[in-house]
């Protein structure tokens, strides 16, 4: 469905639906949780009954959008008359097993992400466009023609969400999904009153003492395969509790490692659990989707990430295997 065809049936759907549920994929990040929020705040001005449920509540990075308190994590009961907003992802196991429910109940659903590769969903209305830098872009794009009529307070909280989803997402404009219309978008927003600089400062510049002092025991594991080709590195249960501070913090460390100077595949490994892991990769060029998708994970071709239960060696090994 292209924008224009989305957009006259999104409006439909506001206007026959009372019960708004929004949810982003597990382990939350700027851009899922940037579209969730302002589209809270879009149908708020329609007068909506709207919940957030996500499988975690929102991390650090994303303190400064308050909205913690507006974020739940369990299904306490589903309208059968709600509709419910998939954001910044395609896949219904990414949205975390507690949360399938949300997707499998039979409700109207609305799907809105840039991601390749869309799963089939059963009563879903979806608007994907993979070559848009963010999910918030595309949220944009929906509400532009509205966002003017707005009091300035909403256009300003909903700009700031926004903006914060499209800098996560292209690492402050640094990545190969930005495009012009990235920028034109931006420059609305900013026009609207989102504070680049509280933004930028808040999701690149916030990390305190003892994220830093973790960072750094994380970095100090690095190692290199295949001739400095594939570099790896972890966060480890015992680094956790050794600096007294929980998995969610280290979202951003899979962004410290950049692949260059050689390095053509970055590895991330956080260890969640008793030989459960979350991975992520980046590349520069190799497509690093494909490999997620062999351990059932997911995302866009040069960053990547997935979930996996073994042996820590027997997951480097299979990794390793994988990116000869």
């Amino acid at each position: 469905m292209n924008l224009n065809e989305f957009k006259e049936t999104f409006s439909k759907l506001i206007g026959s639906y009372e019960i708004f549920i929004l949810t982003t994929h597990e382990n939350s990040d700027g851009d899922g949780v940037g579209a969730e929020y302002a589209l809270y705040l879009y149908l708020e001005m329609f007068g909506k009954n709207i919940r957030m449920i996500n499988n975690d509540k929102p991390s650090s990075q994303c303190e400064f959008l308050h909205i913690g308190n507006k974020v739940h994590t369990q299904i306490k009961t589903l309208d059968k008359n709600a509709i419910i907003l998939m954001l910044d992802f395609n896949e219904i196991n990414r949205i975390g097993k507690r949360l399938i429910p949300l997707l499998t109940s039979g409700n109207q659903i609305v799907r809105i992400d840039h991601h390749k590769k869309p799963e089939a969903i059963e009563n879903c209305i979806s608007y994907i466009d993979d070559t848009a830098s963010s999910t918030c872009e595309l949220v944009f794009n929906i509400i532009e023609d509205d966002l003017p009529h707005f009091p300035e307070d909403v256009q300003k909280k909903i700009a700031l969400a926004l903006y914060s989803g499209i800098i996560f997402d292209t690492n402050n404009f640094a990545n190969k999904n930005v495009s012009p219309r990235t920028f034109e978008v931006c420059a609305h927003l900013n026009a609207y009153g989102a504070d680049n600089h509280l933004a930028y400062k808040k999701l690149f510049e916030n990390r305190k003492t003892k994220e830093l002092q973790l960072l750094g025991l994380t970095l100090s594991s690095i190692e290199e395969f295949h001739n400095g080709k594939v570099v790896m590195y972890s966060t480890t249960q015992k680094m956790l509790q050794d600096s007294g501070l929980q998995i969610e913090v280290t979202e951003g460390f899979s962004k410290d490692v950049k692949p260059t100077n050689g390095r053509e595949v970055v590895v991330y490994i956080r260890e969640s659990g008793k030989d459960t892991y979350r991975v992520s990769l980046r590349s520069s060029y190799r497509d690093v989707q494909k490999i997620a998708e062999y351990f059932n994970g997911g995302g866009h071709v040069l960053a990547s990430g997935f979930r996996a239960k073994m042996k820590l060696a027997d997951l480097k090994s299979k990794l390793l295997s994988l990116l000869k």
